[in-house]
């Protein structure tokens, strides 16, 4: 039947047709309602103010992280406390040889000056030697010199009184109230082995008769070593009038030097015991008693 020439919508109850819709051109998300809300991205807070936890390998970069900084910063330090250990070390092995030779020549030029008066003439008769002058130094000055022909002629160090820390770092030092050179009872003389000059550092390479020559103004003492021995630090009794007799009355004269043993450490001592040999009078132009190798 025909109209009025208008098409209706039979599906709207007579409503006017959408030519839209009849050509294909209406909206496809016109008719489905309102859009439904989209799902949160991964890894985002799901509600305001709620914070994303950490991921596992974000930790494990973090840990890593700082552990690298205290291994690096522990790695400083051992480098820096090395650093300091070897430069203790050259100090106490090398530098301090140093300072003691420069001590050693002042006090070599100083006993050479107060040496300087003519040598006590040599007696007619061997037997009969002029007496000693008795030295009366003070703490720390220079009153002898030690030379034992087995270290060479160059070995010569001054001995000085005393065995403070600063009197053995200028030289071998003598014992207060122990006898002096060539005097009956125990003449005893301390010295290092490893640094200031390291005076004796070959002390255990001695042999029984080697002589050991202490030089004093006028005269030439000559020991014999007769014994060598290792004791513990309290081990006093070796520097006694009669080594290791406490309250034995001298006869002899002795000589004791004691050091540092084994090398590079304190925890014993070794000892060097001798006897007086002989005592030869200086003369002009005389040689040292030994010089040149002869024991």
């Amino acid at each position: 039947m025909a109209t009025s020439g208008v098409d209706t919508d039979l599906r709207g109850g007579g409503e006017p047709a959408d030519p839209r819709r009849s050509a294909g051109l209406t909206d496809p998300m016109a008719d489905e309602g309102p859009a439904a809300p989209e799902a949160d991205a991964p890894g985002e807070p799901g509600e305001p103010g709620e914070l994303a936890e950490p991921d596992e390998p974000g930790r494990r970069r973090a840990t890593r992280g700082a552990i690298n900084l205290a291994a690096r910063g522990v790695g400083e330090l051992l480098i820096t406390a090395g650093v300091l250990v070897a430069l203790f070390l050259g100090y106490q092995l090398w530098v301090t040889d140093l300072l003691q030779a420069r001590t050693q020549a002042r006090l070599h030029d100083k006993l050479t000056e107060t040496w300087s008066e003519p040598a006590t003439p040599a007696p007619a008769e061997p037997e009969e030697l002029p007496p000693a002058v008795r030295p009366d130094p003070a703490p720390g000055e220079g009153f002898a010199v030690l030379r034992i022909p087995r270290f060479g002629d160059d070995y010569a160090p001054v001995i000085v009184e005393g065995v403070t820390d600063a009197a053995l770092r200028d030289g071998p030092g003598h014992y207060p109230g122990t006898a002096m050179p060539g005097e009956i009872g125990n003449f005893v003389v301390s010295g290092h082995r490893t640094t200031y000059g390291k005076p004796f550092d070959r002390l255990d390479e001695l042999k029984p008769g080697d002589p050991i020559v202490v030089e004093v103004q006028d005269r030439y003492y000559v020991y014999r070593m007769t014994r060598s021995e290792v004791v513990t630090p309290d081990r006093i009794d070796v520097i006694e009038p009669v080594p290791e007799q406490p309250g034995a009355a001298p006869t002899e004269a002795a000589i004791t030097m004691t050091t540092c043993h084994p090398k590079f450490s304190a925890k014993n001592r070794l000892i060097v015991f001798g006897e007086l040999d002989k005592t030869v009078m200086k003369t002009p132009g005389g040689a040292v008693p030994f010089q040149g190798g002869e024991v």
